[in-house]
């Protein structure tokens, strides 16, 4: 599964990822994507790093919102691919 490039939709399931949607909005784009990372190295992957995509014109990405996320098994999110 590679969604490198690629805009999802999150959806919170804790009340962090709930928080986290609420501040930056469900629209995220995946930046890297890896099998391992070091805050977790006992939970292979696939992990994503995604930053929001940010409403507006001109606009882009908010970086400092950027996280990892686990695509297939994250606690506080669920990944939704975008339609279309």
């Amino acid at each position: 599964m590679t969604l490198l490039g690629q805009q999802i939709r999150l959806i919170g399931t804790s009340q962090k990822g709930k928080n986290r949607i609420r501040e930056h909005g469900d629209r995220w784009t995946v930046i890297a994507e890896t099998d391992r990372i070091l805050f977790d190295p006992s939970k292979a992957g696939p992990w994503i790093f995604v930053t929001p995509k940010v409403a507006g014109p001109g606009l882009g990405q908010d970086d400092k919102a950027s996280r990892w996320i686990h695509a297939s098994s994250d606690f506080d999110f669920r990944v939704m691919p975008m339609d279309g």
